[in-house]
């Protein structure tokens, strides 16, 4: 004689409603896993700008990344420490350079060497090089010095 089997999903859960709650489960957690595995992967895309920053030497992008994420965060940037290369002086024969954020003084030794600070303090001293920089591209570019002997006027 045969038989009809009706053997499904539905028909099996239904008889076990302990197995219909754990086959919800795994959904559950798995889209708890979906979203964590999303955050880590901005997480690691945010660390890998750093790194490029980092290591391209380009200490600008560093700060600026660095201020971004807080204010986006609503973190305290007095809180965050960054590692930024200071340059020797050239103005000076100054070891250090001096500056003043907010009522907060602070020296970094002017030593060519990557000195981990303060987020507020590592911007000034940034925002300083920079403008040194251009104000140096300005000098070059645009200031015409006039000698009559090396470099006469061209206009005679």
């Amino acid at each position: 004689m045969a038989t009809k089997k009706t053997d499904s999903a539905v028909d099996e859960l239904m008889q076990d409603p302990a197995a219909m709650v754990a086959a919800e489960e795994p959904k559950k957690k798995a889209d708890a896993k979906d979203q964590r595995i999303a955050e880590l992967e901005a997480q690691l895309a945010a660390a890998q700008r750093m790194t490029a920053a980092y290591q391209s030497g380009n200490d600008a992008e560093t700060v600026r990344l660095e201020s971004e994420r807080c204010a986006k965060e609503g973190i305290d940037p007095w809180t965050v420490e960054v590692s930024i290369r200071v340059p020797e002086r050239r103005d000076c024969n100054d070891k250090s350079y001096w500056g003043c954020v907010n009522g907060r003084p602070f020296a970094v030794p002017a030593n060519n060497q990557y000195q981990k600070m303060k987020l507020p303090f590592a911007a000034t001293i940034v925002g300083m090089l920079e403008a040194e920089r251009k104000v140096q591209l300005y000098a070059d570019n645009e200031i015409q010095v006039y000698d009559p002997i090396t470099n006469p006027h061209p206009e005679g």
